[in-house]
């Protein structure tokens, strides 16, 4: 008799990292400027990176896959950070 499943949007886990990206960034580009927030995208990335290896060690794949949606989040707004503060 194993742990019953819960829903993944009750598992505090999958949401930490999944916000994780995102909330770098929110930060820096309120604390910063969001044009300066495109160096998220090193911060974002190495703390998801760790945050994987959490996961992967806790053997909780659902919150591993939760880590890296939040760093491709993270990406998808670093980058438009960048876009905005190279291009302009």
């Amino acid at each position: 008799m194993g742990v019953p499943e819960s829903n993944w949007w009750a598992d505090p886990m999958v949401w930490l990292g999944l916000l994780q990206g995102g909330s770098i960034w929110l930060v820096m580009a309120i604390y910063l400027s969001v044009p300066a927030a495109w160096i998220s995208l090193a911060c974002g990335g190495l703390i998801g990176f760790f945050l994987y290896l959490v996961a992967l060690g806790y053997e909780d794949y659902r919150f591993a896959k939760a880590t890296v949606w939040g760093v491709v989040i993270n990406t998808a707004l670093s980058s438009f950070s960048a876009l905005f503060a190279f291009i302009r």
